[in-house]
């Protein structure tokens, strides 16, 4: 007999054995594309992977989904564990917390001083010193290195103490973040035990202290997108005293301007959670009232947010920036189209059967010949010699093309986007390790830290690491992509493992009938989903999921007390 309160056995099985499908399937194809570097989508072939997938994804799958719906039973029977009682002041757990952080933290500071200056700083500190901007990099983000970068020249007496300044602020915005999601969960009754493994991890985990030191939006864009985590559940299913200060509303508010201001795909991941809020709120029969005032909030947010945008925008004079970034899936799928079947000589497979019309279009979008430097990991040296005055200005012939060319070669397409993608898709893909690399440059692993001397040596910005010899270990772990050297551990540094992390966390709530409770992670696969769209495999793009996973996992599935009217849980 199934147990009172779990999702049906049937149901659950065929949720658990289709991701392990798709899981298979990711993994048979990646494989087969970094050992052959094509894939023919042949009946013969196609029929394999499906069986294959089907068997072994579907077996594990099943065999996962009978463990934890055996582990959900079992809790369900013993009931929920009583949460420990809170002795310590909260006030000394968050600050103890954020200043452990930051003292972890620290001594990477010290090694890479002034900061790690790599990614998009040196283009953006450029428009600072021309007063150009364009909104390709978060406006916002270039500001707050401005103000950084004056600071350090007209009160700390140079730039390089400007961009200190910059590092200090972001490692105590990061470790504010991480504080404040321990003290959630201490408030929540999590045992003290989980707390110290969990504060442990994250201040251990090397690329927290790469990226909390690095000039990045990214950073700051992951600690606004773990605060909404946090406060999503908060608002959901934390107590809520009446006649309170709303400051868990106005705290998500806040987090969710900055999650929009602060990365130029924010708004549409955010946008893909406003969708699933007002689905929750129009399904969710007992509980409209919690799910319409999360509703109204965020749509405050993302209102307010957009509107900050437009308002940076005409302050700063700014440029509209280049939308080649968003189109960054159809020119890598259109360039392998070309080099496979458009008779250009680059490879020997190349069978010219491209009719001479898509040809024309594809040679007035990707300029110079530009797909011949077509790279399967990355849209970058191809994107770089794209005109998109042909999507703007003719997109009834670049839409024509498209998709002609996608009913005459779907094997390219999909072989495109699952190169492309590979390192989010598939956990054995070390590709997005070497993505950037180039001969005779050093800084450039999946961890960047190169600096380029030539551009910052003209804004007065100078490396003076204070401990050189901390500054060659992190320098040789990070460009010789350390930790892939690492057995078993090393997969909780691979990107292709976070998404079936998070929904190996959704099957799991959904076992428990608590689909509510997934609603919040909205907000990661919303982003998720811009990245499977963008341009390559980076740390500092995966970096926001990789961060706000431990806080999701404790908040959904152990410590949070269902909400109570008399607020007794907070």
């Amino acid at each position: 007999m199934e147990q009172d309160g779990l999702l049906r056995k049937s149901t659950a099985y065929v949720m658990f054995a289709a991701a392990g499908f798709l899981f298979a399937f990711f993994c048979l194809t990646g494989r087969e594309l970094a050992d052959r570097g094509n894939i023919l989508w042949t009946g013969g072939y196609l029929f394999r992977t499906l069986l294959l997938s089907l068997a072994a994804g579907g077996a594990g799958g099943s065999a996962l989904c009978f463990v934890l719906y055996r582990l959900a039973a079992g809790e369900r029977e013993n009931g929920r564990k009583a949460p420990v009682p809170r002795r310590i002041p909260g006030v000394a757990v968050f600050f103890g917390s954020l200043l452990l952080f930051a003292l972890a933290w620290m001594p990477g500071f010290m090694a890479y001083y002034p900061a790690i200056c790599t990614y998009d700083s040196p283009v953006q500190i450029g428009q600072i010193a021309e007063n150009s901007y364009i909104d390709h990099h978060p406006i916002a983000h270039t500001l707050l290195i401005k103000g950084t970068l004056d600071f350090g020249r007209n009160v700390l007496g140079s730039a390089n103490r400007g961009i200190a300044l910059y590092a200090l602020l972001q490692i105590f915005l990061l470790a504010a973040v991480f504080a404040f999601g321990i003290l959630r969960l201490y408030r929540h009754g999590v045992r003290p035990l989980w707390l110290i493994l969990l504060q442990l991890v994250l201040m251990l985990y090397p690329f927290n202290a790469y990226l909390s030191i690095s000039v990045t939006k990214d950073t700051v864009f992951s600690a606004f997108l773990v605060l909404q985590c946090i406060l999503a559940y908060e608002l959901l299913y934390g107590a809520s005293p009446r006649k309170s200060f709303p400051w868990k509303e106005l705290l998500f508010f806040g987090s969710t301007v900055g999650m929009i201001l602060f990365r130029n795909n924010g708004k549409y991941a955010f946008f893909v959670f406003l969708a699933v809020s007002l689905a929750a709120f129009l399904c969710g029969k007992g509980s409209r009232r919690r799910f319409g005032g999360l509703l109204l909030w965020s749509a405050a947010g993302f209102l307010a947010g957009n509107i900050g945008l437009a308002v940076l925008f005409q302050l700063t004079d700014a440029q509209q920036g280049d939308k080649r970034e968003m189109l960054s899936m159809p020119i890598q799928q259109l360039a392998r189209c070309m080099i496979y079947h458009g008779g250009v000589g680059v490879l020997p497979e190349d069978d010219n059967t491209m009719e001479e019309t898509d040809r024309a279009l594809i040679r007035d979008f990707i300029l110079d010949e530009g797909y011949r430097e077509y790279d399967p990991a990355i849209s970058d040296p191809v994107k770089r010699h794209t005109n998109t005055y042909v999507v703007r200005y003719r997109l009834k012939d670049f839409v024509s093309t498209y998709f002609h060319l996608l009913g005459s070669y779907p094997g390219d397409f999909i072989n495109a986007a699952l190169a492309v993608d590979a390192g989010y898709l598939y956990p054995g893909d070390e590709t997005h390790a070497w993505v950037n690399a180039e001969e005779g440059l050093n800084g450039m692993g999946y961890v960047q830290t190169r600096w380029n001397q030539e551009v910052f040596a003209n804004y007065g910005i100078y490396r003076d690491s204070r401990w050189e010899w901390l500054h060659g270990h992190m320098e040789r772990w990070a460009d010789e992509n350390g930790y892939l050297k690492i057995p078993v551990l090393k997969y909780l540094f691979m990107p292709g493992v976070w998404i079936w992390l998070y929904l190996l966390l959704v099957g799991w709530l959904m076992i428990g009938k608590k689909p509510g409770r997934c609603l919040p992670l909205a907000l990661i696969l919303g982003y998720y989903g811009t990245l499977l769209l963008g341009p390559t495999v980076q740390l500092r793009y995966i970096y926001p999921m990789m961060a706000a996973f431990p806080f999701l996992f404790f908040l959904s599935t152990a410590c949070v007390v269902e909400r109570r009217a008399d607020g007794a849980v907070d």
